[in-house]
């Protein structure tokens, strides 16, 4: 049993001061991991909305019928009608309910109403019996037009008594989002301790209990991820290497298994020091662990396993296919085919030889055998918040040098670094360097950032996840030549320019 112990002790102290050390290196990383989990929790405990059905109707013909669903945020809901009717009876519909789009072509032996009625029935948690009594408003209609006959109509519908409030523990999961940095810093560090404290034998009993706990509360999220399939990567050794949920909660019951010989055998331990240098020995390696930690934010990851790191060609990375991997996705294609009571699934091979004996199409089912290469860069995309215009063409097919500002989240900016990117900017003008500043942001919130800040030059958009992936540090500059990453600098440290003109070899 001795001999077991510190065997255990020993691989489990190494495998957790290695895994907490690779995601203490990148903890923007992990609190991104963090966010999903909060929003899964948060999504999953939130009481399940009702849907509410619409529908437009003429006297008691019914024009359109259909379901939305509600959301917690929904207050008022706009709704937005245009009808047209040609003279054969032909009904183009298009409606706008909220955000969303729908159009509608059918029909009708009914002449062009005089009246349309909106009727919203809010339904149950099944989607099949209304909660309560369907409400109708009625629109006179007065648009006509020589050949074809037109109606618009508008009107707010308060969905307040209808949406379930999100609860207190769905507000709870979400409010911690706004804390996930400082628990990625807290738990990669506490990783880190747990681990050198097993490997220097220092207060056995308490070390293994927190073990312990912590060891519980991880097989649950990946378990709970895994039999759910709600976060498809557990984040446990951060972007160095991905594990499939399953795959996660496996490692996670061997550790609990590794805890309870901890725990039967921990009368075995030694400590390396005495206990009055125990203690100065894990006061300073916490020290070390937590400003490890806050340097990798503040400074970016000191080992890059990000796909957009230092020496990365961006373009090849998105178009080369590595030997061995499939190009798209293997999909098996079946189709369903039914004669009177008969039904048969058939290839694309023997369809032709049913269609003949009088079977006829029901639908078609898809399976995916293998899936296909994914590239870990797959989302890059620069668009013009003015013209609509995609960039991205032209910032990976130049050969010349150019520089990215990387601003997920403008609220989140460091006003600081504003004032050193101005001066790199005007110095990038000057050396006529292409200059792209990026943000997730709207065309509106963009504006009135640029003003607040007197920013002379502009922000383009690009995916959220996208900017997150590449500025772990909000904000980062890199530096491209060609698509090929020369640098990159957090916000706390931009170079000045000798240092640019050095790495340009000017």
């Amino acid at each position: 049993m001795k001999l077991l112990f510190n065997l255990i002790k020993l691989l489990t102290g190494a495998l957790f001061v290695f895994s907490g050390l690779v995601k203490l290196n990148d903890p923007a990383g992990f609190s991104i991991k963090l966010d999903e989990y909060f929003d899964v929790f948060s999504e999953d405990v939130a009481p399940r909305q009702d849907s509410i059905q619409l529908q437009i109707l003429a006297e008691s013909h019914v024009f359109y019928d259909s379901k939305f669903l509600l959301y917690p945020s929904d207050k008022t809901k706009e709704v937005k009608l245009a009808i047209a009717s040609d003279t054969n009876g032909n009904y183009q519909l298009d409606l706008k309910w909220g955000g969303m789009e729908r159009t509608a072509s059918f029909q009708s032996v009914i002449s062009f109403p005089e009246k349309i009625g909106l009727r919203f029935i809010p339904l149950g948690e099944n989607d099949n019996k209304a909660l309560i009594g369907p409400s109708t408003q009625f629109f006179e209609l007065d648009s006509i037009e020589i050949g074809q006959k037109n109606a618009r109509i508008g009107t707010t519908y308060d969905l307040t008594t209808l949406v379930k409030p999100p609860g207190f523990f769905s507000g709870f999961f979400k409010s911690c989002k706004s804390y996930s940095l400082h628990l990625s810093v807290f738990f990669c560090a506490l990783e880190v301790l747990l681990g050198l404290a097993m490997l220097i034998g220092y207060e056995i009993k308490v070390t293994v209990i927190i073990t312990a706990l912590l060891i519980g509360f991880f097989t649950f999220l990946t378990g709970y991820s895994a039999y759910f399939n709600k976060v498809t990567d557990c984040g446990c050794f951060g972007d160095f290497l991905k594990l499939e949920p399953w795959t996660s909660f496996k490692k996670d019951l061997v550790l609990s298994f590794a805890v309870l010989v901890l725990i039967l055998g921990w009368k075995h331990n030694r400590s390396l020091f005495i206990k009055g240098k125990a203690h100065f020995v894990m006061g300073i390696l916490s020290i070390l662990t937590f400003g490890f930690g806050i340097y990798c934010y503040l400074y970016l990851p000191i080992w890059d396993f990000l796909p957009y790191k230092k020496g990365n060609d961006i373009k090849f990375i998105m178009e080369n296919i590595p030997e061995g991997e499939r190009a798209s996705d293997s999909i098996q294609v079946r189709f369903v085919m039914q004669k009177g009571q008969d039904s048969v699934k058939v290839t694309t091979l023997e369809y032709a030889k049913y269609a003949e004996k009088g079977y006829a199409f029901v639908r078609q089912d898809r399976q995916l055998i293998e899936e296909g290469y994914k590239s870990p860069i797959h989302d890059f995309a620069i668009y013009n918040l003015s013209t609509g215009e995609d960039l991205k063409d032209k910032i990976l097919n130049t050969d010349r040098y150019q520089m990215l500002f990387i601003m997920p989240f403008l609220s989140e900016t460091d006003d600081e670094s504003l004032s050193e990117i101005k001066k790199i900017y005007t110095w990038a003008l000057k050396n006529k360097i292409d200059f792209y500043a990026l943000s997730s942001a709207s065309l509106e919130p963009t504006r009135l950032f640029r003003n607040k800040h007197k920013l002379d030059f502009e922000i383009f958009a690009a995916d959220q996840k996208m900017l997150m992936t590449m500025a772990r540090y909000n904000p980062t500059l890199y530096l491209f030549k060609g698509s090929t990453v020369v640098d990159k600098f957090s916000g706390c440290d931009f170079p000045e320019n000798n240092e640019l003109e050095d790495l340009m070899k000017f």
